[in-house]
């Protein structure tokens, strides 16, 4: 295995897995006043310039009718929050099953937007890369995740089939890599606390003349171990350990001031052990072991891009990338003997994009992209090899009459080699209603998505789950109409309404009795999500550079049982969710803060509710110099317990107690 315990106790150093999403000189075609970059300060951003996602090429965000929220990496992580998940169960609209705290770190962790809850159902882009599509599976990325390398991270809300492609049903999770700029800059953090933890990174970035870059190699180790199981059990404790590597790299060059090239190379290694219960299954009535056995999970991944960005005229810019991305995966409880179960993944993927600036009014984006992907099982869950590939051409009209209304149409036709053609279309448009500088926006889009049915679903063959291959794509039509309103400087409030439907969802229902039953995969009718997202953000500059944010999102979403409809709340989400933090400086060199996050109404992979939890966090962070900061936080302040599932296979996971980090971050 790749670690041992010296290593562990050498530290290593740290981040993580750095990102994401697509930025490229595009943005600079679109509007190249308003996608000036934004230099980074001590203060909070209240709101961001620029979206990148949105339309794939940067657009002023009070100009794009999208839903979207902007992570800032940089925020969190002197906030105290340095995982992915953290930062995401705190934005409006996003439900993490392990509640975003540092509770189980290494498992799989399902990102929920607005109600759609499969990971099928969010669409995971890294540099521009598809990570997730029907036979890969993004939360394993997002659930091991620091933020320590990431650059930018954004979520967009509701079908986005026609700008993303398939999977992009519930929405969008699209990062990208830092890239250097200014004069070389070295970080170093390290970090240590309760449940045996030792975080550590560095990174180090700038520009030198032509040549931009920024590396990053990260180490983090933790001990999970729950205390929840029965007494019955022997070693209760002990088994519940996490481990990983994560490097970052991206390049840049710019061959004059029309042409840039740059290059992006990261990988991911991480080792995660759980206890699992056994349950001879042959007796009846079933009987089970008296001794927790020991299951690991191993994830190795390696991600390339490389891109071309060139501004051919005023007129037309262009875009060319290419990518291979591929993930191991695999898990297996050594003692039971039983074979692996080994997952392969593998994508290689190009596109071409083309802004072209008519006038100030007319932008249009349109290109080409073309994928093959590649699923491998080295055990008895799939019948064979099986891959894929897809051709996709797209194109968006953004208009723009007045300087106070914006809208976009985009359309998209992609041919798949097992499922033929698929045609999506989305609308958005943003409206400032007494003018460009209006304190009040109302914004709002609607569109199409789809996902075909994955590998696993059509051709499962182990013990206890059979595939279906008569299964068909699910489809989605979705829309969301939003007021956001500048209350004062630098304060904001926003309200926006949602609703999604999915026609020919994929779910599972049992089949037999007990203990001749196993389960399947079938289409349901439709499933529905709707609610509503109240978030409020502010910042009080001169009030000891006090900040705030909070937010609520209201969510039902439903499924429809085969042949008849019910009421059903849909598995792995949550009804109501609740963030808000608040952080202040008494002292010009201390910031000190305090959050908390609850989810209510939550259901189980099984339907089954789970209890409702409330957590707090506090966190300080003192500038003893301008290279030295000294930091703490204590998580689950009041030492809430709750269950994060009660896993069918392995028993129920719960988050830890109450924990104390501390650590110290350099820059020189």
């Amino acid at each position: 295995m790749l670690y041992t315990k010296k290593a562990l106790q050498m530290g290593a150093i740290a981040v993580g897995l750095a990102a994401f999403a697509g930025q490229s000189s595009l943005a600079e075609s679109v509007n190249k006043e308003d996608a000036k970059p934004v230099a980074r300060t001590e203060t909070m951003q209240v709101m961001p310039e620029l979206t990148m996602a949105s339309h794939f090429v940067g657009v002023p965000y009070n100009r794009s009718g999208v839903s979207v929220s902007v992570i800032n990496p940089e925020e969190f992580q002197k906030e105290g929050i340095e995982t992915l998940t953290g930062a995401l169960s705190q934005t409006p609209g996003v439900f993490t099953l392990d509640g975003g705290g540092t509770w189980q770190r290494g498992s799989v962790s399902n990102t929920v937007i607005r109600g759609m809850n499969k990971d099928t159902y969010t669409l995971t882009m890294v540099d521009g890369m598809r990570i997730s599509d029907v036979n890969m599976s993004g939360n394993k990325l997002l659930g091991i995740t620091n933020l320590f390398t990431v650059g930018n991270v954004e979520v967009v809300k509701g079908a986005q089939g026609a700008v993303f492609g398939s999977g992009a049903i519930g929405g969008v999770v699209a990062m990208d890599t830092p890239e250097g700029e200014g004069d070389p800059v070295t970080r170093i953090f390290a970090e240590a606390g309760s449940f045996g933890t030792f975080n550590s990174y560095v990174t180090s970035s700038g520009k030198i003349k032509k040549l931009s870059y920024f590396v990053g190699v990260g180490f983090e180790t933790t001990e999970n171990d729950p205390t929840i199981y029965d007494s019955i059990y022997d070693n209760r404790t002990g088994m519940n350990d996490f481990r990983q590597w994560q490097e970052a790299l991206r390049l840049g060059y710019d061959v004059n001031d029309k042409v840039k090239l740059s290059f992006t190379y990261r990988r991911l290694d991480s080792y995660f052990e759980y206890p699992t219960p056994y349950v001879d299954y042959n007796q009846w009535p079933a009987v089970p072991d008296s001794h927790l056995y020991n299951t690991e999970d191993k994830n190795r991944s390696n991600l390339i891009t490389g891109r071309v960005d060139a501004e051919l005229s005023k007129l037309w810019s262009t875009s060319f990338m290419v990518g291979h991305y591929n993930m191991n995966y695999s898990t297996h409880t050594p003692e039971y003997d039983f074979q692996p179960n080994v997952m392969r993944n593998r994508r290689f993927q190009t596109e071409w994009r083309n802004a072209l600036t008519w006038n100030k009014q007319w932008t249009t984006i349109a290109g080409m992209a073309w994928d093959r992907s590649a699923y491998t099982s080295e055990n008895n869950y799939v019948s064979k090899d099986e891959w894929q590939s897809t051709l996709a051409f797209f194109a968006e009209q953004m208009w723009a009459p007045t300087d106070n209304f914006d809208a976009s149409v985009a359309l998209r036709l992609e041919h798949d080699s097992v499922w033929n053609n698929h045609f999506t279309w989305r609308y958005s448009n943003s409206w400032k209603v007494t003018g460009k500088d209006s304190p009040t926006r109302i914004f709002g889009s609607v569109g199409s998505g789809f996902r075909a049915p994955t590998y696993f679903e059509q051709y499962a063959a182990n013990y206890g789950y059979v595939g279906n291959p008569d299964l068909d794509i699910s489809k989605s039509l979705g829309g969301d109409l939003g007021v956001e309103q500048r209350l004062a400087d630098n304060h904001y409030a926003s309200v926006t309404g949602f609703w999604t439907r999915i026609n020919d969802e994929i779910g599972t229902r049992s089949v037999g009795t007990w203990p001749d039953s196993y389960t399947t995969y079938a289409n349901y009718s439709h499933a529905t999500s709707y609610g509503v997202e109240v978030a409020f953000k502010g910042q009080f500059k001169d009030a000891w550079n006090s900040g705030y944010y909070a937010n609520y999102t209201f969510t039902m979403p439903k499924r429809d049982s085969i042949g008849s409809y019910e009421t059903r709340q849909m598995a792995n989400t949550a009804r109501h969710t609740i963030n808000a933090e608040i952080h202040t400086s008494p002292l010009e060199k201390l910031t000190v803060g305090f959050g908390v996050t609850s989810a209510m109404g939550r259901t189980d992979y099984n339907y089954a509710r789970l209890d409702n939890f409330f957590t707090a966090r506090v966190f300080a962070r003192y500038q003893v110099t301008d290279n030295v900061a000294l930091h703490v936080r204590v998580e689950n302040l009041f030492d809430q317990n709750f269950i994060i599932t009660n896993d069918y296979n392995f028993g129920p996971r719960q988050a830890r107690g109450l924990g104390v980090f501390g650590g110290v971050t350099v820059e020189f």
